[in-house]
């Protein structure tokens, strides 16, 4: 699924250069579920974006899914995060004013399917995260882990072969984040490829292979 091989990123900022990623190889099976710990400020984020088609790397090569990512061009990596991937991100980026159906559908704006279509799979998301009895609901009707269960839903519209989270329990408490990672793992179980960043042992422990990132360097836990 994912075979991504010395992957650098730099930023210039005036007077100096900030090497985010050095060297980062990374391989996913499908149906994996991988997590990816360290930090704030060590390059998991950054990372996410690359294999998430948000950004390219300055060297390296990224395949995805039998595609090779690091060649394409910005209309074609819009293409690849339309047709196969979805991104649970740190802040969920609602629509205030759109009720939950109408913001889960949202990414349904790009491949333009039929209006009734794209509500029905939202209002089906939405009962397969536990959010039935919410579809009248507006975004700040919900607490942070129904809100995450929300981003859970649009990120899954499109029918993704993979789903990338970045730190998603990273604002809940306890009982809530155990909600979601159970949430990603029936996912898991389900087939969907399943990429996680976290800065919390206790909830990457839930994936079934784990990395560690540190000052933009990633290492197999089984290094160690």
């Amino acid at each position: 699924m994912i075979q991504a091989h010395s992957l650098d990123k730099c930023y210039t900022l005036p007077g100096q250069s900030i090497s985010v990623l050095k060297k980062v190889s990374l391989e996913v099976n499908e149906g994996e579920f991988v997590a990816i710990m360290g930090p704030s400020g060590t390059g998991k984020s950054t990372l996410l974006n690359i294999l998430g088609c948000l950004d390219v790397a300055d060297a390296g090569s990224y395949v995805l899914d039998q595609e090779i990512i690091s060649t394409m061009d910005d209309g074609a990596l819009a293409d690849i995060r339309n047709r196969k991937v979805g991104i649970i991100f740190q802040s969920s980026c609602f629509v205030d004013y759109l009720n939950l159906p109408d913001n889960v559908a949202m990414p349904g704006f790009y491949s333009h399917p039929p209006c009734e279509h794209s509500r029905q799979r939202a209002i089906e998301l939405l009962k397969q995260v536990g959010l039935g009895h919410r579809l009248t609901h507006l975004p700040s009707q919900l607490s942070g882990g129904e809100s995450q269960r929300v981003a859970i839903a649009r990120a899954l519209f499109n029918h993704p072969r993979l789903l990338l989270a970045d730190e998603p329990t990273g604002n809940l408490d306890r009982e809530n984040s155990a909600e979601i990672v159970g949430l990603l793992k029936r996912l898991n179980t389900q087939g969907l490829t399943i990429v996680l960043i976290t800065h919390d042992r206790e909830i990457a422990s839930a994936a079934d292979k784990l990395y560690r990132m540190q000052d933009g360097e990633l290492s197999s836990d089984s290094d160690d």
